[in-house]
């Protein structure tokens, strides 16, 4: 490979990674700042958002930000919460992409005004691209608890996508 082409291939890689990036880390602020359309804009039209090992999942854009919209959420939001994800570990391949990160909920105690971790989760992002954007197939959320769920899910993803060690 002559080195021209080396370094667009490089330089390609990062931009995605930069725009998966930047994806991933718009939930949190748009779902807490209540602009749920602007959350659920992440994904894909007919993407699935996955957050409860027991519940069913969200499927498409609209039942996201639908969920955003409902009670349980507003009712977060308005006493007061923080969703954190912590930096995406990202593997590209071609036009599909998949992101690890920790995602982290405080919320605040309304008698004593401070605020506390509430869930920590691991947290898989599926993405595709299409006409030139990235978007979120699906999402899984599953909880760093004694049920193994979320250590599990970090495992298998990690085997399945990142088995060559660190990403390159």
């Amino acid at each position: 490979m002559n080195r021209d082409a080396d370094l667009s291939e490089r330089v390609a890689r990062i931009e995605d990674e930069l725009a998966i990036r930047q994806l991933v880390l718009t939930y949190g602020p748009s779902a807490d700042a209540g602009l749920a359309d602007r959350a659920a804009s992440v994904w894909l039209p007919e993407g699935e958002y996955d957050w409860d090992a027991d519940g069913t999942p969200h499927q498409g854009r609209e039942a996201v930000e639908a969920m955003l919209l409902g009670d349980g959420h507003q009712g977060l939001i308005r006493s007061g919460v923080a969703h954190f994800a912590g930096p995406p570990l990202i593997e590209v391949d071609g036009d599909r992409a998949t992101a690890l990160t920790y995602s982290l909920i405080m919320r605040r105690e309304p008698d004593t005004s401070r605020f506390y971790l509430w869930r920590v989760s691991a947290a898989r992002w599926d993405l595709e691209r299409r006409s030139g954007t990235w978007g979120v197939r699906r999402r899984v959320n599953r909880l760093m608890d004694e049920t193994g769920a979320g250590r599990t899910l970090f495992g298998d993803t990690l085997a399945e996508r990142f088995e060559g060690g660190p990403p390159r």
